[in-house]
């Protein structure tokens, strides 16, 4: 089969590998489509390291080809799936409280890590999400994503109606103001990018750039502010802004990770005196991830207008440089022979 590694920031090779063995309790499955998402992204530019040599990619879908002899599960060959493909071992502390998106383990050595930048991959059967027949392959690779955002709005601590500032309209932007939208809040969206607004507009946002958010969103609220205030991009003015559009006893979250080491870009005081709170969300769950799957098979959620492009395994220096464009939304790699 082929397999894309990750040598060093900026060199990806396609190797020649074999099938990966297929244990008494694993599940066998052929990869469809990969995104590249924010986290490949930042291996190869080298912001962000695991080891080397990797193979990236965890956004997946495919079809099982086999199956264990000792699977319990009603996991069935020819089935179309959606991959959950970061490790959880439960055994750790956040594992055996519930946290499995906070496994400790989740990224040491040894163990298969991401992976889904190849024709197949072993996995567990806790990280194999049947889809519906009809629901097509490469939005079936958008599970992962969209499990993401949903563990991210459960944690803003939302009723139906509340008005939700979302910061930064890019892909994961777009896919938590589509679950806004379902979950009858009211949201609204913050970008420099005007071009990105009128996409957000399209979706039914409010839509602001940072410099007219907090006067926007005080006319819109009737001057108390948002229930919370998610960030989905880096820009620490997005923070900034973020903080200042929350109604008394708000939330923030931050759902991006940041490069570096970061300051608190605002006033400490603003969360004492107004009983703010601020909270971060990683990763998804289990239930985190079946609830995407759902959403995607009952077509309750649409997410093909974010496929900006879709490459070969072959071409994925090209597609990591259209991903890495500010213009695109996500890039997918298709696997060879589909």
């Amino acid at each position: 089969m082929q397999s894309l590694y990750l040598t060093k920031p900026g060199h990806i090779e396609l190797r020649e590998t074999p099938i990966p063995p297929l244990g008494e309790e694993e599940v066998l499955v052929k990869v469809a489509y990969c995104g590249i998402c924010t986290l490949e992204q930042r291996l190869y530019t080298g912001e962000r390291e695991i080891h080397y040599p990797l193979i990236p990619g965890h956004e997946a879908s495919g079809v099982v080809v086999e199956v264990g002899p000792k699977i319990m599960t009603n996991i069935k060959v020819g089935e179309a799936v959606a991959l959950d493909l970061v490790n959880r071992c439960h055994a750790c502390g956040p594992c055996l409280k519930g946290d499995t998106n906070l496994c400790e383990n989740r990224f040491k050595s040894g163990q298969r890590v991401l992976g889904a930048f190849s024709e197949f991959v072993v996995v567990k059967p806790y990280q194999v999400h049947p889809v519906a027949p009809a629901l097509p392959l490469e939005e079936a690779a958008f599970g992962e994503p969209l499990a993401c955002s949903i563990r991210s709005l459960k944690r803003a601590r939302l009723s139906l109606g509340d008005p939700l500032l979302i910061s930064g309209a890019g892909t994961m932007g777009l896919l938590h103001l589509k679950l806004a939208k379902i979950m009858g809040l009211k949201p609204i969206m913050c970008d420099p990018d005007k071009e990105r607004l009128k996409r957000a507009q399209k979706e039914g946002a409010l839509t602001f750039t940072p410099e007219e958010c907090l006067e926007g969103i005080k006319e819109v609220t009737g001057g108390h502010g948002v229930t919370a205030s998610v960030v989905t991009t880096v820009a620490t003015q997005a923070v900034e802004v973020a903080v200042n559009s929350l109604a008394t006893t708000g939330t923030l979250l931050l759902y991006t990770s940041y490069g570096g080491e970061l300051l608190y870009p605002f006033d400490l005081n603003e969360i004492h005196q107004r009983e703010l709170t601020i909270t971060g969300s990683e990763g998804r769950s289990g239930e985190d991830f079946r609830q995407a799957v759902r959403l995607l098979s009952n077509r309750t959620i649409q997410v093909n207008d974010l496929i900006t492009n879709i490459y070969p395994l072959r071409g994925a220096e090209e597609a990591f440089k259209e991903a890495l464009s500010p213009h695109s939304y996500r890039i997918l790699i298709k696997m060879e022979g589909l």
